[in-house]
């Protein structure tokens, strides 16, 4: 009877240990937000995605971020003159692809052009421009980019734009290159959309400083 009341005993400690375990919830592993390294891929990304008519592959770049594998390519035609016509013409392209079990599937894509100029024609994203960031630390990167457009026959400051994306959402700055001239300076205006209003205030203080960086001309 002893060794009953005992075996008893003892499964009832075994039956209430398994419960406090049973009712513990396992602890939460907090997910992790970051952008990874950014990927040199120009030499790679002409096998895997098509070449748009008349363009020419500028640069390619691949992250990582909380919405998977980007792959942002950059595309640019050079002048060239259309049929029929004797002005010139010239266009960029940028694209964010996102690359899924299935394929590459287009996110956003980006256009601008100079049509029918008969001077000098300028249509391009400036050398080293690009950067990928996470200024907001949400797991998103930001894409920045900075190029510039002209159709002139003249000493003057190209129109120069500036495109930052956060997945789809886009904010812009607008606006000229900046002239320095002996005594004087020429052009460097500039206006950022509203879109950056509802943005987190570090979006627009790293777009104007990025702005700041290219498009400078020094006349001596």
């Amino acid at each position: 009877m002893l060794r009953f009341c005992f075996a008893l005993l003892l499964l009832g400690i075994i039956s209430c240990k398994n419960k406090k375990q049973e009712s513990t919830p396992a602890p939460v592993i907090a997910e992790q937000k970051a952008v990874s390294e950014v990927e040199e891929v120009t030499a790679a990304v002409s096998a895997l995605l098509p070449l748009p008519s008349s363009y020419q592959l500028k640069r390619a770049k691949k992250w990582y971020d909380a919405s998977g594998e980007n792959w942002l390519v950059l595309y640019e035609t050079g002048a060239y003159i259309e049929k029929g016509k004797t002005n010139a013409s010239a266009k960029l392209s940028a694209v964010l692809y996102q690359k899924t079990d299935s394929g590459f599937v287009t996110k956003w894509k980006m256009k601008d052009h100079i049509s029918d100029c008969g001077l000098d024609i300028t249509c391009s994203f400036y050398d080293d421009h690009l950067t990928i960031t996470d200024l907001d630390s949400n797991g998103i990167a930001e894409i920045t980019m900075v190029y510039a457009l002209s159709c002139k026959g003249d000493v003057s400051p190209n129109e120069k734009k500036l495109l930052m994306y956060e997945g789809i959402q886009k904010y812009a700055i607008r606006g000229e290159e900046l002239m320095l001239l002996q005594k004087d300076t020429l052009g460097g205006s500039w206006n950022a959309d509203t879109a950056f209003s509802k943005a987190p205030k570090v979006f627009l203080a790293y777009a104007v400083e990025h702005w700041q960086k290219f498009g400078k001309q020094e006349f001596q």
